[in-house]
């Protein structure tokens, strides 16, 4: 009945949402507040903001009989002053809070009370050869599977560090080096004092007609961790890897990912390796836009404990929601990942996406984990199969008028054999309905 409940209340939003947009000539729409403060300020100076509300029901968290409910807010306010052409300085303040659920405390992914998010001093500009970024900031590459900022996340994620954007005809390089900015619900937000990381990252955008081909390399350094002996030790990890993606002939798009992990982690020697390819194609459908694509995704996982070697992959500092399915459950470590799914602009304002995910193990003598690199379930012997379950998703994004935009969504995954044997085995439901408001 419970599961009947969810999926008639989805169905009911996106039925909703597809009336609500029926209108060819919706009403007026008003001007942003901060628009009408802004004509009132220098030209040098610009205030805007968002505020976002997201519910999320949870059903057999951690595949167990445990529910959660909660509600999720999110208020950002930002300030930009640029004196001069070639200098900006740019601010944001957050505020972060959720109501209802069951962790107490709320934990640092939910809850984030008035803080500076952002705060750097930017030389140079957009559309010139050189510019140095320094300060509180947000770093994002290609598809953020490695580094980004998470905006489905409620605190999302910034790092201290500077940045040097190098641009020329071909493409640009940048170059960063900074440490990673670790919330704290209860006061100021500082960065992790024994972390530093560091990156060189390029786009090409000349060698192949329609195609990027991005090349990088990410250095990791740590302190005080623990190999899989539990011996305490310093982390040195390199990352190396190359995207490559573009548009093709017949409406097909193709995104490709290659990644090898190497260096010491406490002493263990690192060998790990992920890859990650994707081929869409677009209906020539009249009016509309219909898009279909397949994807596969991979990434090692240890083959045997206390070997001295680290071979499951770090996905570092992602923006992961939704790159291997819309419940979140999984991390790209020890996983075999294949998605198949649509999207569909059925209206200029109303997009509806559906997607079927399989996931297996890479490593049968490893485990799965979840987004932030914790194990969820691990068979020692490899005798719980691999196959780790199927989940299916809906979505639907309607967007009210320009800055209002509603989102609902639904995710249910049924556990495979691996999660029959090292869990409870009961099926994840999630169901998530959302407001987000700029201004």
């Amino acid at each position: 009945m419970h599961e009947f409940i969810v999926q008639q209340s989805i169905f009911a939003v996106l039925v909703t949402m597809a009336l609500g947009i029926a209108a060819d000539n919706p009403p007026p729409v008003p001007a942003p507040v901060t628009d009408e403060v802004n004509k009132w300020m220098p030209a040098w100076v610009k205030l805007s903001g968002e505020e976002r509300v997201r519910y999320e029901n949870l059903d057999h968290v951690g595949f167990a009989p445990v529910a959660d409910g909660y509600l999720l807010q999110r208020l950002r306010l930002n300030l930009d002053v640029k004196p001069a052409s070639w200098i900006r300085f740019s601010f944001q303040a957050q505020d972060s809070r959720v109501y209802g659920q069951n962790t107490l405390p709320a934990p640092a992914t939910q809850k984030d009370g008035l803080d500076l998010r952002i705060g750097y001093v930017e030389f140079g500009t957009e559309a010139g050869k050189v510019a140095l970024r320094v300060g509180r900031q947000q770093i994002v590459f290609g598809e953020s599977r490695l580094l980004g900022d998470p905006d489905w996340s409620n605190v999302g994620r910034t790092f201290d560090a500077a940045r040097l954007t190098l641009r020329s005809t071909a493409g640009k390089l940048d170059l960063f080096t900074g440490a990673y900015v670790k919330i704290d619900p209860l006061s100021f937000s500082e960065p992790v004092p024994s972390q530093h990381f560091h990156g060189i990252y390029a786009t090409l955008t000349k060698i192949v007609p329609k195609a990027s081909i991005e090349p990088y390399l990410f250095w990791r350094l740590e302190h005080n961790l623990k190999n899989e002996a539990g011996q305490a030790g310093n982390v040195d990890q390199r990352t190396v890897g190359v995207r490559f993606a573009g548009k093709l002939p017949w409406a097909l798009d193709y995104s490709l990912e290659a990644i090898e992990q190497n260096g010491s982690y406490a002493g263990d020697a690192i060998a790990a390796w992920a890859t990650h390819s994707l081929l869409g194609y677009t209906l020539p459908v009249p009016l509309q836009k219909v898009r279909v694509y397949g994807e596969w995704n991979q990434a090692s996982g240890d083959k045997a404990l206390k070997d001295g070697r680290h071979q499951g992959f770090d996905q570092l500092y992602p923006a992961a929601h939704d790159k291997l399915g819309f419940a979140d459950l999984f991390g790209w470590s020890n996983i075999q990942h294949f998605r198949s799914g649509f999207e569909y602009k059925a209206h200029p304002r109303l997009t509806i996406l559906a997607a079927t995910n399989g996931y297996w193990l890479q490593s049968a003598t490893d485990g799965v984990y979840n987004l932030s690199g914790r194990l969820i379930a691990r068979s020692t012997t490899g005798m719980a199969g691999t196959h780790v379950g199927t989940e299916f998703d809906l979505q639907g994004k309607w967007t009210v008028r320009p800055g209002s935009v509603v989102f609902a969504g639904y995710g249910r995954l049924l556990p495979g054999e691996f999660l029959k044997h090292t869990t409870s085995g009961l099926s994840y439901n999630l169901v998530t309905i959302g407001l987000t408001q700029r201004f």
